[in-house]
């Protein structure tokens, strides 16, 4: 099947055998016809080279191309040569982590153009149900469509390059999302945690209730500066955020892991956030301890962020977390993580009748759907108490008429109910 004649060169053909080492040898022209040997430790994977090689070598879209690519090799040179200089830092951070987590060691040995939508259907379907690298289970609804949205891309450049001749992720049907239940603190949880946060030594966990208030991501918390924040007008402006991301940078090559600061996560996240009064005038008496801090330290918070560590530096979002921890504890609740406060604020917003769309621009949401979709159930629940408040009306109207009825038919001539 793979043996060619010792006539003719032709692209793409070749003889397979077994070499003295047990390995197994597959030799083949190349585009250039020039003979080229390839060893491979299995004769499975030196007949899926020759298969690929052979499909490349007759198919119209190829260019005279005739060496197959792998998917590993592809993916390596599509995020450094397309995506890398497009994307920001966190996004490559993501890719290449899905990349080397995810699509090497299952599909990365198998020939691009020889990559099928049932090749890739069976990856998402083990991903989802074995998928997490740190633990059991598979990985979540939102990581599975961030993973075949890169790859839908990176394909899809495989499509321009005329490497394949359609897109095979197109036909790929996830998992259905299962919903997580999103952890709301409770009316009593919500107020310890108020209490142990302005108990805490650390001036900067008033951090925690700011957050329960105004809805903010853990990292545009600690990216907050002050003169992002207008006392006058109570209301700050998010425009900056913080994480701490794999180190990609060759000069710093003692480092594992770097911290970021970069804008919003997109252009809704750049947002303007107003603060109710009771907030505004402890956020007045926090900013006045920080003053008196700078003028014993003049060092003290050079960059201005609102919340900073005791030394002064500003927080990144690992350390902000341990404090987050150890205020939860002092609290005595539990499985609550910073991001329940988030889901904790937008919860009672609707609770108390703010309307999805203005909840959508407080939290920085894409679009009023993302809210929608989250907090769905909560207004709901927010619909129900309102019609059976209704009930109120109901009956006060009922006991008007039936006094009204009383005095009549004291006053005149019987009367009958009717609507």
């Amino acid at each position: 099947m793979y043996a060619v004649s010792h006539g003719q060169k032709k692209q793409g053909q070749g003889s397979l055998y077994q070499a003295e080492d047990k390995t197994w040898v597959y030799q083949y022209y190349d585009e250039d016809n020039k003979r080229r040997t390839k060893r491979f430790a299995r004769k499975t994977e030196a007949r899926a080279f020759a298969d690929a090689l052979l499909a490349a070598a007759q198919s119209p879209l190829s260019g005279g191309k005739v060496t197959p690519m792998t998917v590993t090799e592809w993916m390596d040179q599509w995020l450094e040569t397309y995506a890398r200089p497009v994307i920001k830092l966190s996004t490559y951070t993501s890719y290449e982590t899905y990349i080397r987590g995810h699509v090497k060691p299952e599909i990365g040995s198998l020939y691009i153009n020889r990559l099928t939508t049932l090749d890739l259907q069976k990856f998402f379907n083990e991903r989802a149900a074995e998928g997490n690298l740190k633990g059991d289970g598979g990985l979540s609804p939102k990581t599975l469509r961030n993973l075949r949205n890169m790859l839908h891309l990176a394909l899809e450049q495989a499509v321009r390059e005329r490497i394949l001749p359609y897109n095979p992720i197109d036909g790929v049907r996830l998992p259905r999302d299962h919903k997580k239940e999103m952890r709301v603190l409770s009316l009593s949880e919500q107020n310890r945690l108020i209490w142990a946060a302005k108990a805490m030594p650390e001036p900067a966990a008033f951090g925690i209730i700011f957050t329960l208030f105004t809805g903010v991501r853990i990292g545009e918390l600690c990216g907050l500066r002050w003169e992002n924040v207008n006392m006058d007008h109570k209301a700050f402006r998010i425009c900056e955020t913080w994480n701490r991301l794999p180190n990609h940078d060759d000069r710093i090559a003692s480092a594992t892991s770097v911290i970021t600061a970069r804008t919003a996560k997109t252009d809704s996240s750049l947002r303007t956030v107003y603060i109710m009064d009771k907030l505004y005038q402890d956020l007045v008496r926090y900013r006045m301890v920080q003053e008196e801090i700078r003028k014993q330290y003049p060092g003290y918070n050079r960059e201005g962020y609102v919340f900073c560590q005791e030394n002064g530096a500003p927080y990144e979002p690992r350390t902000y977390q341990d404090l987050f921890k150890r205020c939860v504890r002092r609290a005595g609740i539990q499985d609550a993580n910073f991001h329940a406060l988030r889901h904790t604020f937008a919860t009672r917003a609707l609770e108390h009748g703010m309307d999805v769309v203005t909840l959508s621009r407080i939290l920085g949401h894409a679009n009023p759907s993302i809210t929608l979709d989250k907090y769905g159930h909560t207004l709901e629940e927010h619909k129900k108490r309102s019609v059976n408040q209704m009930g109120d009306i109901y009956q006060h109207t009922a006991q008007q008429r039936m006094v009204v009825l009383e005095e009549a038919q004291t006053s005149g001539p019987e009367l009958t109910w009717s609507w």
